[in-house]
């Protein structure tokens, strides 16, 4: 079962995943089910939503930058990329939260889409 879920978070998480859910499922594959209905079924692929994906991983990339959890920022911002958001859309989205967020937010974000495109070999355009 614990393989089951995994593959599931694993999945709605475009594959770009934290060590820490591989661990969860050892330790409580029940409660990672329960995860995974509230953080991918209900909130990044609920049906009929009015975001769409991409940004919604753009608003979590944005507050996780704005926090210092670069692993966080780094993680969702790999996913915006893989749902269809274009270098220029992550870029404006860390500009806009370096208005609440301060500076360091868009220095450090553009830091991390820089490194993310070149491992994707994707361009900015």
């Amino acid at each position: 079962m614990k393989r089951d879920s995994l593959k599931e978070i694993k999945k709605g998480l475009m594959g770009v995943t934290h060590p820490g859910h591989e661990a969860v499922a050892s330790f409580d594959e029940p409660y990672l089910k329960k995860v995974k209905e509230f953080y991918i079924d209900y909130t990044l692929e609920r049906k009929g939503a009015a975001l769409p994906r991409k940004v919604k991983e753009m608003i979590i990339m944005s507050v996780c930058t704005a926090m210092a959890r670069f692993g966080g920022t780094r993680l969702h911002l790999k996913r915006a990329l893989l749902a269809g958001a274009t270098p220029r859309e992550v870029l404006e989205a860390l500009q806009t939260a370096a208005i609440p967020g301060g500076l360091p937010v868009l220095w450090n974000g553009a830091a991390i889409l820089a490194e993310e495109m070149k491992k994707m070999k994707v361009t900015f355009r």
